[in-house]
């Protein structure tokens, strides 16, 4: 019961063979779609926020537009598309102190159990924004505050987002079940504050 959890010399998880690693490979490409886009979406903000504050500044004629263009297009794009990949290169706000004084396999024990915890609760949000979505989508509904737009163009973000993170958390969670039933490191745990460059699972 007390068997360590076994990784290769350099770190690394087992080799990414099977139906698993496809999956997980396969969300990978998505996130990087999104995140390209995401980026695009950052670049167009800033093109807009310089263009909006020299025109309003230099010829007193700001766009009246870029304000909701930037809070209901370009910030929850920003948010929502990459918030998978975040999670991926676990860039998320965690509070890791107690990791410090625990061993790895307690640590992925601790993981899957957030990861199985998170799933059904990130799934109902994305359930319920793609209804929003779809019952805004098919009844034509239009913003009635700033720009007139089609509301579900304003929700879309969310299930996508959402949607992407749920399965990765439920890959997540497969991942550290995998590693703690088989004793080899499927997953690599996330690196503790401090310790991003040095080498996880030894024990």
């Amino acid at each position: 019961m007390n068997t360590p959890i076994a990784a290769p010399a350099d770190g690394a998880p087992v080799a990414d063979r099977g139906a698993y690693f496809q999956s997980r490979r396969g969300v990978d490409a998505i996130d990087a779609v999104l995140v390209t886009i995401g980026s695009l979406m950052l670049f167009a903000l800033m093109c807009l926020v310089v263009a909006d504050v020299s025109l309003r500044y230099i010829f007193n004629s700001p766009l009246q537009w870029s304000y909701e263009v930037i809070t209901n297009y370009l910030m929850p794009g920003l948010f929502f598309l990459a918030v998978s990949d975040t999670l991926k290169s676990h860039s998320h706000v965690a509070v890791d102190i107690v990791h410090n004084y625990i061993k790895p396999k307690t640590r992925y024990v601790l993981q899957a159990i957030v990861s199985v915890v998170a799933v059904p609760a990130f799934a109902v949000t994305t359930w319920y924004s793609a209804i929003v979505t779809l019952n805004d989508f098919e009844t034509r509904a239009t913003s009635t505050s700033g720009l007139p737009v089609l509301t579900w163009t304003l929700d879309l973000f969310l299930p996508i987002g959402f949607g992407l993170l749920t399965i990765r958390l439920f890959l997540d969670a497969i991942g550290y079940i995998m590693t703690l039933s088989s004793g080899r490191a499927v997953l690599a745990l996330p690196p503790i504050s401090g310790t991003e460059g040095a080498e996880e699972g030894a024990e």
